[in-house]
């Protein structure tokens, strides 16, 4: 979750104009656009968070090609390109460094803060070979002192970045496969980890994952191998694994996300919407994204 340093953009974001102008703000509600070149998005993972303009997209991957920012005045060094006021989408200038771009998933970004328009991207991007900036651009100024909160502000934007940049994100596996259903009796199942029917039924045929507790406890009940239990679990099918990397997700997940595990949350949604599912594979990701949305729908969120 967002902590001392998101706060600081919080609060900055409350005292400072930095709204958004000429229609620079696609949406403040929440992170359901597609993610694409040229957003300025809110990024976070466990207690690294970061502002960071998107400048390419892996769509298969998952994952943007993204170079830090910061919204706070007087933040920048010498490699910095500055968006001035005048040509900024936001009310305030922002600052960028296009030399620092990394890999990011999908699953760390969250609210889109602002659209930069494709021909100011491109001159951005363009200032890591030429050096002289357009029209509203300017170099940063020379490095902030050691110890300065400038310096320690783009250090930690850094250190954030870095975390950022491996967290996990899409995991590319072989298609979706069929398992053969556990062969234990539904009512030793419901016994053996208290838990009803439906979800037994789910255990059963592989469209429901288990911790390694309730794998134990079942595999206790059955006279089976623990590991036996665990393979039995199909995997997502890819488009679906895929779908739950959106931003549009986070909100869900990090609802869900007993003690801020992220990933079990994200997972155990798939399988909900997995078990909506009447066929094993060919759904396509716009028909799991209909699938989450319902539901979210049930859930009155």
């Amino acid at each position: 979750m967002p902590t001392e340093s998101s706060e600081r953009w919080f609060e900055l974001a409350r005292r400072a104009p930095i709204g958004p102008k000429r229609g620079g703000l696609l949406r403040s509600a929440g992170p359901t656009d597609d993610v694409s070149a040229g957003q300025v998005r809110q990024a976070y993972w466990r207690e690294a968070t970061a502002v960071l303009l998107i400048v390419g997209v892996d769509d298969s991957l998952a994952r943007a090609r993204a170079v830090p920012v910061t919204l706070e005045t007087g933040v920048e060094n010498k490699s910095t390109v500055v968006v001035e006021a005048d040509a900024s989408p936001l009310y305030g200038p922002i600052a960028i460094w296009p030399d620092a771009a990394a890999e990011i998933p999908f699953a760390v970004l969250d609210t889109i803060i602002a659209s930069i328009p494709r021909p100011l991207l491109e001159i951005i991007t363009g200032a890591t070979t030429n050096r002289d900036a357009g029209d509203g651009l300017r170099r940063g100024h020379a490095d902030p002192p050691l110890g300065s909160g400038a310096a320690m502000a783009i250090d930690e934007l850094f250190d954030a970045l870095e975390v950022l940049q491996n967290a996990p994100g899409l995991t590319l596996s072989e298609a979706a496969k069929m398992v053969a259903p556990l062969d234990i009796a539904l009512p030793i199942i419901v016994d053996a980890l208290n838990v009803p029917q439906a979800r037994a039924m789910a255990i059963r045929i592989g469209k429901e994952p288990l911790t390694r507790d309730e794998a134990e406890r079942l595999a206790t009940a059955a006279d089976l191998a623990v590991d036996d239990i665990l393979a039995a679990v199909a995997p997502l099918p890819s488009d679906l694994a895929r779908e739950l990397q959106e931003p549009r997700w986070r909100e869900q997940i990090r609802r869900r996300a007993a003690g801020g595990d992220e990933d079990l949350a994200r997972t155990q949604l798939g399988y909900e919407a997995y078990q909506l599912a009447a066929r094993e594979t060919g759904q396509g990701q716009q028909h799991w994204r209909q699938r989450l949305e319902a539901i979210v729908a049930a859930e009155g969120r």
